[in-house]
């Protein structure tokens, strides 16, 4: 038994200071070749200084160890180290491709991705292994080089690279084309994959893309097949119940959000449409209730804002109105629901203040600026109110009652 195979079971057994004076050893005792096989062993399993110091020692007769001694250094923080050891690495060398390969990949952990590319493209000049030309696509996916990305999976075996990768190169091309907004061939391609190789991931996309062709039946098909199949898939369910609700479902989309909720009771997204959905059903407090948990997670209070006081007005419930001006109100619309309800409450000094706050935001919507006029006529602002009313007679020209209050002396 040479020092190579003894440092092995000393690993095996645990007894690293045994395992290490039989590296030592190995380094000045054992052939190169049985160095090497050491070396890939203790790469195998983690022992990452022992192994870049055989590959140190055995590079003049073995020069591809540079590609190990790369990533082991790249894994290290050694960037400049490891670039080095490929640099090192002939034109003419049988592992030139493979050096190539390992670049790109270092460049693209770096975030230079253009200059990956760079080197997948010179690595699929010199070989013709469907591997590099898939690594190349898989980049051009990622810089959204979209028509490069089609030419290269179409020349691809589907089948064969399926195998290698578990990546149906349907699937790429289909969603290739849908970043194109070719929304058309993108279904086909999805399609085809789907039919070749079940895939959760592609049934979603597929299903969504429908929903965005509104093809709304042909997306539920995907969506029950998705939903039937894995449950469990994450948030399938926002776009399930917003393709069910275009098909006027709206009971059935209700009840999807819902089972999207009781996986993620916290999803402000969900909480937000299973308000809409329950006021649409007519169910007022349901949908407040549903308004109120999302208050406790929303980021944008704004949006937020404008539903309670769309559904606070509605239900005249001015006080609950105005208590939401407490809180940092910037969408124009809640602001105007709050004038609104001042205006309700006969407080028009505090309902003033607002429209005019509004008249700039608002100057081309000629709702707001009917009620701006009202309460400008009720506070004797006669000369203000002609000049908004003229605004709103370009915007509704047959409107006969503001034409009779603007021809008035």
């Amino acid at each position: 038994m040479n020092n190579s195979e003894k440092m092995v079971t000393c690993i095996s057994q645990q007894d690293l200071e045994k395992a290490n004076k039989y590296f030592k050893r190995a380094l000045a005792e054992d052939d190169v070749e049985t160095l090497l096989s050491l070396a890939e062993y203790l790469e195998g399993i983690g022992f990452f200084p022992q192994a870049s110091q055989i590959y140190a020692q055995v590079k003049d007769d073995f020069p591809e160890v540079g590609l190990n001694l790369a990533q082991i250094a790249f894994e290290d923080g050694l960037v400049e180290e490891a670039f080095a050891y490929l640099e090192e690495i002939p034109v003419d060398s049988p592992v030139y491709v493979e050096a190539l390969l390992v670049k790109a990949d270092l460049y693209q952990a770096e975030g230079l991705s253009d200059v990956a590319r760079e080197k997948m493209l010179e690595a699929s000049y010199l070989s013709d292994e469907p591997i590099i030309l898939f690594g190349l696509a898989e980049l051009d996916m990622e810089l959204e080089l979209f028509d490069e990305a089609i030419s290269y999976f179409a020349q691809l075996d589907n089948r064969d690279i399926y195998e290698l990768t578990g990546v149906s190169t349907y699937q790429r091309i289909g969603i290739a084309y849908a970043s194109l907004g070719k929304f058309e061939v993108a279904i086909e391609f999805l399609e085809k994959a789907v039919e070749l190789e079940y895939d959760d991931q592609t049934v979603f996309e597929l299903a969504a893309l429908l929903f965005e062709s509104e093809e709304y039946q042909k997306a539920n098909l995907y969506f029950k097949q998705l939903d039937t199949i894995n449950p469990d898939f994450d948030g399938y369910e926002y776009a399930y119940a917003q393709s069910l609700h275009a098909e006027h479902k709206i009971d059935e989309a209700l009840a999807m959000t819902e089972k999207g909720l009781a996986k993620n009771d916290f999803d402000a997204n969900l909480l937000l449409q299973a308000s809409q959905y329950a006021y649409e059903l007519h169910d007022e407090a349901r949908a407040e209730d549903y308004l109120l948990r999302a208050k406790e997670v929303v980021d944008d209070g704004n949006e937020l804002a404008l539903r309670l006081s769309n559904l606070y007005l509605e239900q005249e419930r001015f006080q609950e109105v105005v208590a939401l001006f407490d809180e940092e109100v910037e969408n124009v619309l809640a602001r105007w629901n709050i004038a609104k309800a001042y205006q309700a409450l006969e407080q028009e000094d505090a309902a003033i203040q607002l429209y005019d706050e509004l008249a700039l935001d608002l100057v081309e919507n000629p709702e707001f600026l009917a009620d701006y006029i009202e309460v400008l006529r009720q506070l004797g602002r006669l000369d203000e109110a002609k000049e908004q009313a003229s605004r709103y007679i370009q915007l509704v020209p047959d409107d006969l009652a503001m034409q009779e209050f603007l021809n008035e002396e």
